[in-house]
């Protein structure tokens, strides 16, 4: 399974968040920690930010926060919400349209879609603290 950069952002953002919860974080901090591209980091950012996992404030007292505690935050969850195209890996319709010719006799759609469940369960008993360092 590959995941996309938006998702390896998303979770340095929050392993970031969590490292430094006692104060609020720029996205021009965490951007160049991590030698990111801010524009890409704001996209990334803006996403966990509606959807209620990340506190974002602007301003001259603005940054960014965590909500809740590292324990709380799944990662599987954060996965899903990143990855919006997972269930294509499993799909066996080529970029024509056109239903694979071995759909019937193949058993390569079952197995890959076993295999995303899978990922996900572990991912799903996974939170943020379980992938933080330990000298964090």
């Amino acid at each position: 399974m590959r995941l996309t950069l938006h998702t390896d952002y998303a979770i340095r953002v929050l392993v970031y968040l969590a490292s430094n919860a006692d104060r609020r974080v720029s996205v021009h901090e965490i951007s160049s920690h991590h030698s990111i591209s801010h524009n890409h980091l704001v996209k990334v950012v803006n996403r966990l930010s509606n959807e209620g996992i990340v506190l974002a404030r602007r301003g001259r007292s603005g940054g960014l926060l965590l909500p809740c505690q590292p324990h709380e935050i799944i990662i599987g969850d954060i996965v899903r919400l990143m990855e919006t195209d997972m269930h294509s890996v499993v799909a066996c319709e080529p970029e024509n349209g056109q239903p694979c010719v071995l759909a019937d006799m193949c058993r390569l759609r079952h197995l890959l879609s076993r295999s995303l469940e899978a990922f996900l369960k572990v991912l799903d008993r996974t939170t943020l603290r379980d992938i933080m360092s330990d000298r964090i």
